[in-house]
């Protein structure tokens, strides 16, 4: 997998941003109609109720481990990223049939995948052409993915940097509740710190603006909440440990 990713300090990226085999629950997702998660724990997806102590499992791949879930609108799939001792591909299940069905099958690395809120449109990070974590978007139907393409496409900072290569990347993906604009994390002119928060519109991705700035780790992943007036992520402002913070989709 290292041989996927043309990034300096490996160990740096891998351990920090790359999804981890945990012994806990990681990545939770609500269903649509918020009274159950979807999570990843132990290298397989489980679904639980909120007010139930017991979960269901709902992936066990032979070989491979499931991370990164993301519930569709309609509560009917989840895609996901599954990582099988050499590559990160995206998944998609069908919750009522068990059906898995692959997304992409290439040798890049594929995370973070996010379903706009009608369902319509996937967005997720790739290394796919340049080996650096950069924002993809692509149709989406029951057939697969298609028109897969750039979001932003690649951008060289002018600035020297030591943990992070010369080539900015995009990531942490989130949605906009009418599906127009996605939240990421880049480090355009950044040398410390894994970037700012920006916003995207996505059929003009010339159109973006900065929402924050901020010296955040690999985890910000930002997320506004239905009704677009407040957005969630996580920081270590302040220098504390990883915490949550809230500010508005403006910055302020």
């Amino acid at each position: 997998m290292l041989g996927q990713v043309d990034l300096p300090h490996s160990y740096y990226w891998r351990e920090l941003y790359v999804p981890q085999l945990t012994s806990g629950p990681s990545s939770a997702a609500f269903l649509a109609d918020g009274q159950a998660l979807v999570y990843s724990c132990g290298g397989s997806l489980w679904r639980q109720a909120i007010d139930s102590d017991e979960a269901f499992e709902l992936t066990h791949p032979a070989g491979a481990y499931d991370y990164q879930p993301d519930v569709a609108g309609d509560g009917r799939s989840v895609v996901f990223t599954r990582y099988d001792g050499t590559r990160f591909q995206l998944w998609r299940l069908d919750l009522a049939s068990g059906v898995e069905q692959a997304l992409t099958d290439d040798k890049s690395v594929h995370l973070e995948p996010r379903l706009s809120p009608d369902g319509s449109r996937l967005a997720w990070v790739s290394t796919r052409g340049t080996g650096h974590f950069n924002l993809f978007i692509a149709d989406i139907d029951a057939r697969g993915l298609h028109r897969a393409r750039p979001l932003l496409g690649e951008r060289k900072s002018q600035i020297d940097r030591y943990y992070y290569s010369a080539f900015d990347h995009a990531i942490n993906p989130s949605w906009s509740p009418d599906g127009k604009k996605i939240l990421y994390l880049t480090n355009q002119e950044i040398a410390w710190g894994t970037g700012d928060l920006w916003l995207v519109d996505v059929d003009r991705p010339s159109q973006r603006r900065k929402i924050l700035s901020e010296e955040t780790s690999w985890g910000a992943r930002p997320e506004l909440a239905p009704d677009g007036k407040r957005l969630l992520y996580s920081s270590y402002r302040g220098r504390q440990w990883q915490q949550l913070w809230l500010t508005t989709p403006t910055g302020a």
